[in-house]
């Protein structure tokens, strides 16, 4: 069967990757996204947007498949080197951890990119306070400004022909008749679209500083400082199964608290918003074919927990 009109279910990182990959390797197929939320009103605009590689895989190497095709995706644009359009941009990252040198390790970063190495000891008194610190990595990443990435993706996806509807699926089912066959990336919605009771939230609060002067993202243990284009990410929160969307005062004084406490040269930044994105876990991302009673044919790609931005190019191309 020659395919010919395909419906994306979501309009996150992974819908529009997937629907725009399908134009790009499908000549001559018209696809429809369809969500009930378009950008700036979904999880992926919470997003900090670094690509360090870390969600769970069916195996090592679908691991490294969805690791390389992904990493050659975000390198390609950083080649381009217009990061106002793209939103992708080149960022130098410090990984701290007090705890365990397996906490900083990132086997896979180590083979896609050119620079990754162990901190020196000077290196690891950036985090504050000085000798906290035993174990660390410092590589160099990408990040994608999740506003303007996401925004590039809507006008090339437009721009090769795409359609975008505006509503809520109740059932898959109910698009037998609109398309030959439907791509399932509704993240958390996936809980109620496939009753797959395996995707919760993972809660995310995050704050966004004004602080010019910070270049590299620094990790400490579980905090976390990242440059974008327009403010930096300081984070964070994972609260499993933790559904409120307001935002948490205690949280983000704990947040801002830990923060400073490891990384004093943010002190004087200026808070300019805080955020809260809800974050489908699953235990490993679902990317397979299913067919529906009824006859129509869905490919899920859904359930990439934290790791939707950076992974979305790989399980959409396995996806497609």
């Amino acid at each position: 069967m020659v395919v010919t009109s395909v419906g994306v279910v979501g309009a996150g990182v992974v819908g529009l990757t997937t629907a725009v990959k399908i134009q790009q390797q499908i000549p001559g197929v018209e696809v429809t996204l369809i969500a009930e939320k378009f950008s700036p009103d979904l999880t992926s605009d919470v997003a900090a947007g670094i690509f360090l590689w870390g969600p769970k895989s069916p195996d090592a190497t679908t691991d490294v498949q969805w690791a390389c095709d992904s990493w050659q995706w975000f390198d390609n644009l950083l080649s381009e080197a217009r990061p106002w359009e793209t939103g992708v941009s080149k960022l130098p990252t410090y990984l701290f951890s007090s705890h365990s040198k397996d906490l900083v390790e990132r086997k896979l970063m180590e083979r896609l990119t050119p620079v990754y190495r162990d901190c020196t000891e000077a290196e690891l008194d950036l985090a504050q306070p000085a000798g906290k610190y035993k174990f660390g990595k410092y590589l160099h990443t990408v990040q994608m400004d999740m506003g303007i990435y996401l925004g590039y993706l809507m006008r090339l996806f437009l721009s090769q022909g795409g359609k975008k509807v505006q509503g809520k699926v109740d059932r898959l089912e109910n698009l037998v008749e609109e398309y030959q066959m439907v791509v399932n990336c509704a993240g958390l919605g996936a809980r109620w679209l496939c009753q797959d009771t395996k995707v919760l939230p993972l809660r995310g609060q995050v704050l966004r500083v004004s602080a010019p002067w910070i270049k590299t993202a620094m990790y400490a243990d579980d905090v976390y400082v990242i440059p974008g284009q327009k403010w930096v990410t300081v984070g964070g929160t994972r609260q499993y199964n933790d559904w409120m969307t307001d935002v948490s005062p205690h949280d983000s004084a704990r947040i801002w608290s830990r923060a400073i406490e490891a990384f004093p040269n943010l002190a004087s930044a200026e808070i300019l918003d805080t955020v809260v994105g809800l974050r489908p876990h699953r235990f490993m991302p679902r990317v397979e074919l299913e067919h529906l009673p009824g006859g129509l044919a869905v490919v899920h790609n859904y359930g990439h927990c934290g790791y939707g931005v950076l992974s979305s190019p790989g399980t959409s191309q396995q996806a497609v």
